[in-house]
Order: C-alpha cells, then structure tokens, then sequence
C-alpha cells in the first residue's frame, strides 16, 4: 500500500500551511498572555477567523477579527505573524495582507496588484524591522514595519515559506500549480534585494524551521502520492540542502526544550494513520512518540510550539467543521482543549508580557 500524505486533495496542499509565528521570546518576557489561533476556513466560502485563548483562564474569545472591525476576516486565511506592537494576518483567496494592532483592530489593509488581479499572500516572516510575505503568483513582499510601504521582487513559482539568515532570504518554491511540483528555493541578498541564486531541493518545498543554535531545516511534501513527503538541513553558509533519511514530515514546530514533528499519511483504502514525535536536532533522530496518536483525534492538522512555556499546540480538522486545539505540556500531558472557532487552525501567535 502506498503512503500518501494527509492533503489528500491537491486544492488542499495549495491553500493551506502550518506554522509557529510569535513575538519573539526575549528577555524582558515572563508568560504568554494570550494565543490568537488563525482559521483558514474553506476555500471560496469567505468564511476565516481569528480567535483569541486565554491559557490562564481557559476562556476563548470567538472571531476576534469581525468583532473589532466589523467585517469579515475573508477568504482563505493562511499565515499569522505577530512583530514589534502590530499583528500581521495573510488572507490568500482576499489577496490581502492585514495589518493590526495587537487586539486585532485594523491599521491599514495591503494589497498589492498583479496582473489582472490582486498578489495572494502566503506566509510571513521578520527580521531587522521588516516583514517579508510570500505571494503565490512567484513574488516575494518586504514590508517596511514603520512606513508599511511594501516593495516586490520576483522570485521561483509559488513559493511558500521564508528564511532570513546570514544576510539573505530563502524562499521556499513549491510551483504548486504545476501537477510535477517544483524543487527550488531562491536565495536573495537581504541588503539588495535581489536574487542571487536558486538551490536544488525535494519536490514541493513548504517550511523553513530554525533552531536556536541555528540549525535550519526544510520541509518538503513530495507529490501526495509516490513521492513522499522529506526533511531537509539547509546549510546557509554555502547554501547546500541535504536530505534526511527516513522521514515522512506533515508538519514540525521548534519549541524551548524539543522539536516535534507530526507525520500523517493515508494508505491506499484512505485510512489515516497520524504520529506525533519528539525530535533530537542534535542527532537528527526521533526520540519517540511524544503524545500517542489516541491522545488526539485522527484529524492531527498542524501543529505549533511556545518556545517561552515550552507547551506544545496540536491543531485537529476534518475539513468541514470547527476544528479543536489541544495544548500539551512539554511532558506530553494534555493540559486543555478548546474549540478554534473555525475551520482548519492553520496558524497561531503568541502575546508575550
């Protein structure tokens, strides 16, 4: 029977991701106050949402977003950042960037034309007072934090994840229009602004995880069906992707004292089959489960960790109805479960104080 990882419908690899994004932990931070939790909703049916946890009263507040600004969030949400005192939301289907204050009230709306329609956005990712975004037409955005004036560039075919490191930007080009996939991430100088380079990788490349050391890593999905899915180390200095043995990644996340990793596949008669790990990036290696599979539903969609509190976020979806957070301590002990108010949480961020 052949492996086929847990997007089973292609439409699904295209528009959705996980990631870990938060204000950084530094060292005049002492909790997370808050979580805000990101669902992308379904496609065409306009229907993201934002929803805050309060991990100290357990409390969740619905829709964050509708109720400070009297809209809708939009169609197909699928990136969260929080930098410095605002919120950055990326809603792909609305081809738009939000940018909030922290209570998630709007400050100003992005968009950037392309040709014959508004750039999507994908994924975020900051660093040195800017906030760089994804957009699944081949551009990458840099976004400057104190003018919000945003300048393009040119990169592979829809690219997904972003690494800043070592004076340049790494994005990770899945093509995901093309049936084949594509196998490159561009490198750009960060001082230029330009492309300097394109690096081989595994088919169809998502998300750059790095580690406080510095270690980078990449997940890759393969094709969904006879490829499957890889984790690659990127070595920023000479810019050489290697591949990883024995590794099927859906997600991973790098949190205060672990890295974990979720891994779902179907088999041939589509029953799936989801695994939760402890991940060793010194030795590369599992460390085994870190919470049992029956510890949270077959639904294991993405999967997120605070790396103040080392708690660890595990996201469950079906596709089609609200989907539940569970938070784990770094022990693996289940500590809460709350409903995300919305269909597949693809993204959280993390209020520190």
């Amino acid at each position: 029977m052949k492996k086929i990882i847990l997007f089973s419908f292609v439409v699904m690899a295209i528009f959705a991701t996980s990631c870990k994004k938060a204000n950084p932990v530094g060292p005049d931070y002492t909790i997370t106050s808050g979580v805000y939790v990101l669902n992308s909703g379904s496609w065409g049916y306009n229907n993201s949402t934002l929803v805050f946890y309060n991990p100290s009263t357990g409390n969740v507040t619905g829709d964050v977003f509708q109720a400070k600004n009297g809209k809708k969030l939009g169609d197909t949400a699928n990136d969260l950042l929080i930098y410095g005192s605002m919120m950055y939301i990326a809603v792909n289907g609305s081809a738009v960037v939000f940018v909030t204050d922290l209570q998630g009230a709007i400050i100003k709306e992005i968009t950037v034309a392309g040709s014959g329609s508004n750039l999507s956005p994908r994924q975020f990712a900051a660093a040195d007072g800017k906030v760089y975004v994804t957009y699944q037409e081949g551009y990458l955005g840099e976004i400057d934090t104190t003018s919000l004036a945003i300048r393009t560039v040119q990169v592979g075919p829809f690219p997904e994840g972003i690494l800043v490191d070592n004076g340049k930007i790494y994005t990770a080009n899945s093509d995901g229009y093309n049936p084949s996939y594509g196998n490159t991430v561009s490198v750009l100088d960060k001082a230029s602004f330009t492309v300097t380079k394109t690096i081989n990788v595994d088919k169809n490349p998502q998300k750059f995880h790095k580690t406080k050391d510095g270690k980078v890593y990449l997940i890759c999905w393969g094709n969904y069906y006879d490829v499957p899915a890889s984790l690659m180390t990127l070595n920023t200095d000479t810019d050489v992707a290697t591949k990883l043995k024995d590794f099927e990644p859906t997600n991973m996340a790098i949190g205060k004292y672990s890295a974990y990793v979720l891994s779902s596949w179907y088999d041939a008669y589509w029953n799936q089959t989801v695994k939760y790990f402890n991940f060793d990036t010194v030795s590369d290696s599992y460390l085994g489960e870190f919470v049992p599979s029956s510890a949270v539903t077959p639904n294991g969609y993405s999967i997120f960790a605070d790396d103040l509190t080392g708690n660890v976020y595990i996201g469950a979806s079906d596709f089609k109805s609200n989907g539940d957070m569970y938070v784990f301590s770094p022990e693996g002990k289940r500590l809460a479960k709350f409903d995300t108010g919305g269909i597949n949480p693809v993204a959280v961020a993390f209020i520190r104080e």
